[in-house]
């Protein structure tokens, strides 16, 4: 049994009400998603995340993840008794999360880290540094390989034991949860995330199978690959000394469509089955989409424009931005909001990405979209050019506008000027 207290400084007031011992079993370990030698595949390859990432639509999809994500913007907002909301601009949180993290992590490198750990492993860790007074002044990033997960008995939470190999990070041994940012990805138990790599083992060993057989397709020359055949009987040494000839002179991509002279009777028998009736090109385009499924990014994206229109890309972006980057930026929010905000602003305070700026589409249907919105009165002149990055005009540009010619349907013959509709809603009032 393994007893851990609350360190009674008040700190953990900030975010707690109570500093209570906690009685913590140490059960089978979560965590440490590593994906080693042991990991193989019906393809007959050893599967690793350092293998997975040499395929050319993992390295693209982690890409395509984590540069989209980093590229949001992220802000601390604050809500009134009225719901309107306001961003805290000034307040150290929105500096930290929004701007620099941690002395090596600027807040676009932070967030690219967050979706390549859990593209690859399936979680993410930072250890939260604090101040005296509990507020946070630090977020560092821990590899998931040197975090090890332990669940308390009846489920009442978890705690972390770092392991720092190479004396890289701020903190070592037990962390508590509150002290730990877990970005979980998939998860069948609420606790740790599963790896997409080893989930994903089998399809990936056969991209990786597929590569191998490319490069030695080439490298072997397929074309002239088959039996050599001689009349008689050749010695050993012959043998050896004929077949490093025949490869020296025609295997290769360099040497690929030469051609052979025979002598003494020879037969060149090819036994290679050619490229195209393997269906070798339809398996490697089969597992582009493939590995785009386990990730959850238009083939387009990777650029696989095979099945790709002008008119369905945008259909595909936005559907991009909806089923694969909105969950991926709840669960970063959800956490940010549950270890960041102090426990009495909670509900009031809040972090959330901006979305805006790769929802725009082109200029003129953004255009459109504004000119909308605004002229039903659900956005001021000001706050459009908020989101186009412009600086605010101020005075009557934050009002709100709506037009005028449009009137109730029992309203209809009566007088549709401004000054008309007021007198008859006098008239109506009395």
């Amino acid at each position: 049994m393994v007893f851990i207290k609350s360190i009674d400084l008040g700190l953990f007031d900030y975010f707690k009400k109570n500093n209570d011992v906690v009685e913590v079993e140490k059960r089978d370990i979560y965590g440490q998603t590593i994906v080693g030698s042991f990991l193989g595949s019906a393809s007959g390859q050893v599967i690793s995340k350092e293998q997975a990432i040499r395929v050319a639509a993992v390295w693209s999809c982690v890409r395509v993840l984590s540069e989209t994500i980093a590229s949001l913007p992220i802000s601390l907002y604050e809500k009134d008794s009225s719901n309107r909301k306001t961003v805290k601009s000034d307040s150290p949180l929105n500096t930290l999360v929004g701007e620099q993290p941690s002395p090596l992590f600027n807040s676009f490198m932070f967030f690219e880290r967050i979706l390549v750990d859990l593209s690859m492993d399936g979680n993410f860790y930072a250890y939260i540094e604090r101040n005296q007074g509990g507020l946070p002044v630090g977020l560092h990033p821990i590899k998931c390989d040197d975090v090890d997960v332990f669940i308390s008995p009846k489920g009442r939470g978890v705690y972390y034991d770092v392991t720092d190999r190479d004396d890289s990070y701020p903190i070592k041994g037990i962390v508590q949860s509150i002290d730990m940012i877990h970005v979980k990805g998939l998860s069948f138990d609420g606790v740790v995330g599963k790896s997409p790599i080893e989930t994903a083992a089998e399809t990936l060993g056969i991209a990786i199978a597929l590569d191998k057989h490319a490069g030695s397709f080439f490298k072997n020359g397929a074309a002239i690959g088959g039996i050599l055949k001689h009349p008689g009987t050749l010695k050993p040494e012959t043998a050896k000394r004929l077949r490093e000839s025949w490869g020296t002179k025609y295997s290769g991509a360099e040497n690929a469509g030469k051609t052979a002279i025979l002598e003494e009777g020879m037969e060149f028998q090819a036994r290679s089955i050619p490229n195209n009736q393997a269906q070798f090109l339809e398996s490697r385009q089969y597992q582009i989409a493939d590995i785009c499924r386990i990730f959850r990014v238009p083939n387009h994206l990777v650029n696989d424009l095979s099945n790709a229109t002008y008119s369905n890309i945008e259909a595909q972006q936005i559907d991009f931005v909806v089923h694969t980057i909105t969950p991926w930026i709840k669960r970063i929010e959800s956490e940010l909001n549950s270890k960041l905000i102090p426990f009495n602003k909670r509900g009031k305070e809040y972090f959330k990405f901006n979305l805006t700026a790769i929802l725009r589409g082109d200029s003129k249907a953004r255009a459109d979209y504004y000119r909308t919105l605004v002229n039903i009165g659900v956005m001021s002149p000001d706050e459009v050019r908020k989101l186009e990055d412009l600086n605010s005009v101020g005075g009557a540009s934050e009002d709100y506008y709506m037009q005028s010619n449009m009137m109730p349907i029992d309203r209809l013959g009566e007088g549709t000027s401004r000054e008309d509709l007021n007198k008859n809603i006098d008239k109506d009032e009395k």
